[in-house]
């Protein structure tokens, strides 16, 4: 019977010297008194170390059954229940709000895409010069200066505002060296273009850019031969990696960050619609906008870049896998106005028509999906023109009781036929 359960060869703690990695075998009170249902578990994440804290003074770990992997980074010490630190990570409690705000915004573009290039590409060289000295000083010092983040978001941001096709457009044809700080710019500005697309206003786009821009920032603390190694990794080596979201609120708890949606944003990047997801298997009604936007802008990120273990996706294979899981892994509705801010073939992508033509879609139209603008560089049989012809393929078939005869048939890889989308868009 569990009150017959001897305490012999265990450790007695309280909950304050409780970390990461430990396993705890017994309570200070019968297992059905608390709401805890598995009679045994390793302590893996905050939220479980939270319910400890309010039902329970101290535990018995076993010292002989201990996982490394659970351990890093060292938890924090959560003294109160009722302390601001630990509300600040209460966040499973929060309602889902609409994603679509109730009196959206409405943006025009300011500038053409052309016109906007080199502001863009300013904006990008200048993220990169920022953000690489941030990574190394996480890696040395566990913190950040946010302030800084901010420096290298508010400008990608700006561009987007202006326009927002034409830094998405180079980020697509750029290569940058390193995947996590080219992750945290994409990440930024998949985020200002959808928050833009939905109306959010600029002080909340610009949270959201901030918030999408940290969301990996604790994979500086996984050993890096995990994230570079080449095939997929085993079950083990996920569960050390997907500790990288304790470790990013670590980081920022360290760095004073007491944003709530940035907290959340980091927090719940893996928190998936039907409840499959990680650290707290969150669901629907769970995940807030902030955190449902935040995971969606990750897997998208993640799908069109190439990873040592996963090749890219085209984008519209990436938009055509997201609406696959429309309304199990992401809200529908969250699903659509991602697509719709995006494009199903976004800017500085490389397609083919069903003529055979191949060309670089230059220019989105937001109530014609399908059919954006087009610089023509390769004619029916693949040969290069002498100039090359810009088509919308929404001025072409305008009666719309008629089959269309000129459409995509596919996205191509970047520099396919030798096309350099830099020429054109760069």
């Amino acid at each position: 019977m569990e009150g017959m359960q001897s305490n012999q060869g265990l450790d007695k703690l309280p909950i304050e010297r409780l970390e990461f990695g430990m396993f705890v075998t017994k309570l200070d009170r019968p297992w059905l008194e608390t709401s805890f249902a598995i009679q045994g578990f390793y302590l893996r994440d905050k939220r479980t170390l939270k319910r400890l804290v309010t039902e329970c003074t101290f535990v018995y770990v076993d010292p002989l059954r201990y996982k490394s992997q659970y351990a890093m980074p060292k938890l924090r010490v959560v003294v109160a229940n009722d302390s601001p630190r630990a509300a600040r990570n209460n966040l499973s409690k929060t309602r889902l709000r609409h994603i679509t705000p109730d009196a959206p915004k409405v943006y025009e573009d300011q500038v053409e895409t052309n016109d906007e290039l080199v502001p863009a590409r300013t904006s990008i060289d200048d993220a990169v010069a920022i953000l690489e000295p941030i990574i190394k000083k996480i890696r040395t010092a566990g913190c950040l200066e946010i302030s800084q983040i901010e420096a290298a978001v508010t400008p990608l941001v700006e561009s987007v505002l202006r326009n927002k096709d034409a830094v998405a457009a180079l980020l697509r044809i750029r290569s940058l060296d390193d995947y996590t700080y080219s992750h945290c710019i994409s990440n930024a500005v998949w985020a200002a273009i959808l928050g833009r697309h939905l109306g959010y206003t600029v002080k909340q786009i610009n949270k959201l850019a901030m918030g999408c821009a940290l969301l990996d920032v604790g994979k500086v603390c996984i050993p890096q031969e995990l994230l570079i190694k080449p095939g997929p990794p085993t079950e083990t080596e996920w569960e050390i990696i997907r500790e990288h979201v304790a470790a990013g609120l670590v980081i920022l708890d360290a760095s004073s960050v007491t944003d709530r949606d940035l907290v959340t944003m980091v927090a719940m990047h893996h928190e998936r619609y039907d409840g499959s997801g990680y650290p707290n298997n969150l669901e629907g009604p769970s995940i807030p906008a902030y955190g449902q936007i935040a995971g969606i802008i990750d897997t998208y990120d993640a799908m069109i870049t190439e990873r040592p273990y996963a090749a890219a996706l085209s984008s519209y294979d990436a938009v055509n896998k997201l609406h696959r899981s429309a309304d199990v892994l992401f809200q529908k509705e969250l699903v659509e106005q991602l697509t719709q801010a995006i494009g199903v073939f976004p800017t500085g992508t490389v397609v083919e028509l069903n003529t055979g033509e191949v060309g670089i879609v230059t220019a989105q139209n937001a109530d014609r999906r399908l059919r954006p603008k087009i610089t023509l560089m390769l004619t029916e049989t693949k040969e290069p023109r002498v100039q090359p012809i810009i088509t919308d393929l929404k001025d072409l078939d305008t009666d719309h009781n008629k089959a269309p005869t000129v459409w995509i048939t596919k996205e191509l890889p970047q520099g396919a036929y030798g096309i350099d989308a830099a020429q054109i868009i760069g």
